[in-house]
């Protein structure tokens, strides 16, 4: 099964305790759209509901909860988001491109429907269109270091090496997310250095937690990179990460990638 990231919901407490999922976002990055708050308190908690089965991964029951938010109030993109996302984690990705599609329109010029379009192409293992498709979201402004590293990742997946490093050298440090670190991975594991990708696995876990990684450490469960996470969500211990000092960003304690700086 593809597991990566689910988009933070304003119920996002609950995703942060369940399994891990395909790094599809649900709904905004920061909470709610205005235009489900403005549905009402029937249908935020309709869908709120839906979004604790679908951590449950009771996916029929979230679906049907999702039909009881549509007849409370119908052409929410909140609703569409969480739809598609579930479409995704059954590999019905017809219907997933369906919903994602039907988010855009109903909020025309947000970045995670175009997004979502093309975590689907890498959820299919087309990793050249993927490539395309996340490069085309570079005109996004605020999500840089996520688009490099689907980038850099869907690059080496497709065994082009050569069109990652560009993307990998361009990012910067002290950076946001950890996408930096998990990019630098990508490189390490591709290369088949086991030891140089579960370093900066455990350097960016280190420095941002292992809340914020999830996003990222999925991604590469997802191909194989990374173990699976726990049973209840957490991420397996790295033995890595207990011989690394308190590191902070920039450190020389980091490893290198692609040959001496």
């Amino acid at each position: 099964m593809n597991r990566s990231l689910c988009r933070a919901l304003v119920f996002a407490a609950v995703f942060a305790a369940a399994a891990p999922v395909p790094m599809i976002h649900a709904a905004q990055e920061t909470g709610l759209t205005q235009a489900a708050k403005d549905a009402g308190e029937a249908y935020v908690r309709a869908l709120l509901t839906a979004g604790a089965l679908y951590a449950q991964r009771d996916f029929t029951k979230a679906l049907d909860k999702l039909d009881v938010a549509d007849q409370i109030h119908p052409d929410v993109p909140d609703t569409w988001y969480l739809r598609g996302a579930i479409y995704a984690e059954q590999h019905n990705f017809d219907k997933a491109k369906e919903a994602f599609e039907k988010a855009a329109k109903l909020n025309p010029g947000d970045f995670w429907p175009q997004y979502n379009l093309a975590e689907l192409l890498l959820m299919q293992k087309k990793y050249g269109p993927a490539a395309e498709a996340f490069k085309g979201l570079e005109v996004f402004a605020g999500h840089q270091e996520l688009i490099q590293f689907k980038i850099v990742f869907a690059e080496l997946l497709l065994g082009n090496p050569d069109a990652a490093k560009p993307v990998l050298d361009a990012m910067k440090i002290p950076c946001d997310t950890p996408a930096y670190y998990f990019a630098h991975a990508s490189w390490g594991f591709a290369h088949k250095d086991e030891k140089e990708g579960n370093d900066w696995t455990a350097a960016g876990l280190k420095i941002f937690g292992p809340g914020r990684c999830l996003a990222f450490y999925d991604s590469l469960v997802a191909v194989g990179w990374l173990p699976m996470r726990n049973a209840d969500g957490s991420i397996p211990e790295h033995p890595q990460l207990l011989s690394l000092p308190a590191v902070s960003q920039g450190l020389d304690t980091l490893p290198k990638v692609g040959g001496p700086p």
